[in-house]
């Protein structure tokens, strides 16, 4: 039997050659390796916090900025959306990420309407983001500082002012004056009334074109106007026919006619509408007018009594009785004063 080498026997080996101290070392720096590889990963992993669609959510990335970290996560947004802080930026440890959804609303503007979207809170926020620029007169509907609501309508309303001056008329003032040669209830007008001119200054505000309101701002009288004086009966006395003096209340001119019991008058019917008898001294009138039973005095005619009534006289008119036919076609149809005894 050939005799084993002497590295290959129990207790022999390589001169010079230790495997337990090398080994070892290899181990010592594998484990170095390992422990540094396990580092820099933990070192590059960052915990955040996403907000997006109504959730809140922590999660740990490798992603080095926010872009890259919501297409990890599947996040996709919309045209409009908006992101805080924007996708460029650097990811960090304890970072919070918010996702802004664009909600639509119907905007109407300068005579068009359209639907848009905005990711931002108020209206007035969503129209500067819409690219909306009010005037200092413009307003919204609703106002500026109403939330964003998806589907809203949001109308701006253009308004702009104008100064203007206009000449208007001036009314004249009617003055009345007592006349004691006037009797009560009669009038009559001494000085004709003339407007006058004004030129004014007036400040007209209009929305979408339409106006809306008008103030003035300074009036100036270029004419005066002249007042209508109107003369104002206060006689109260007249004298009748047989000089005897009546008093009376009020005087009124109307449109008289006359009739007579006459059959070629009336029929012959000699009865009036109160039960009296149709003769001189009775008057028909309009009850709504002057109240039967009141005495009254007829210029050209004499003293008389309302007592009568007719299916003609209506309003301002009254019916004469005269005894003879031939008197009452002789009075025919004129304008008398009439005297409303006290």
């Amino acid at each position: 039997m050939d005799e084993m080498p002497a590295h290959l026997r129990p207790g022999g080996g390589v001169p010079g050659f230790r495997p337990g101290k090398k080994l070892l070392g290899l181990l010592l720096v594998l484990a170095v390796v390992c422990s540094l590889l396990a580092g820099g990963y933990a070192w590059a992993r960052k915990e955040v916090t996403i907000s997006v669609d109504g959730r809140t959510m922590v999660v740990q990335t490798l992603a080095r900025n926010v872009g890259g970290l919501l297409a990890e996560e599947g996040i996709v947004l919309g045209e409009r959306d908006r992101v805080e802080p924007d996708l460029q930026t650097p990811l960090e440890r304890g970072m919070e990420i918010v996702v802004r959804r664009a909600q639509p609303f119907v905007l109407k503007v300068d005579g068009e309407t359209r639907t848009t979207a905005s990711t931002r809170e108020r209206v007035a926020e969503a129209l500067a983001e819409a690219g909306v620029v009010l005037g200092p007169l413009d307003r919204t509907v609703p106002a500026g500082d109403t939330p964003l609501i998806p589907g809203m309508e949001i109308e701006v309303i253009r308004g702009r002012e104008e100064v203007v001056t206009i000449e208007v008329p001036v009314p004249f003032q009617v003055q009345r004056r007592s006349d004691d040669s006037l009797p009560r209830g009669q009038s009559k007008v001494v000085q004709e009334g003339r407007e006058g001119r004004a030129e004014r200054l007036v400040r007209y505000r209009y929305e979408n074109g339409e106006k809306v309101s008008e103030e003035l701002i300074e009036e100036r009288i270029i004419e005066e106007p002249v007042p209508q004086v109107v003369a104002v009966g206060t006689l109260t006395t007249i004298a009748s026919r047989g000089g005897e003096i009546l008093r009376f209340k009020e005087m009124r001119v109307m449109e008289a006619t006359a009739y007579t019991p006459d059959p070629r008058c009336n029929g012959g019917y000699k009865y009036t509408a109160t039960g009296r008898l149709a003769q001189r001294g009775i008057v028909a009138v309009d009850p709504r007018v002057i109240p039967l039973g009141t005495r009254l005095y007829v210029e050209g005619y004499g003293n008389a009594l309302a007592a009568d009534t007719g299916g003609a006289i209506k309003g301002n008119k009254i019916d004469l009785c005269f005894d003879t036919y031939e008197e009452a076609v002789r009075f025919g149809r004129r304008q008398v004063k009439v005297y409303i005894l006290e």
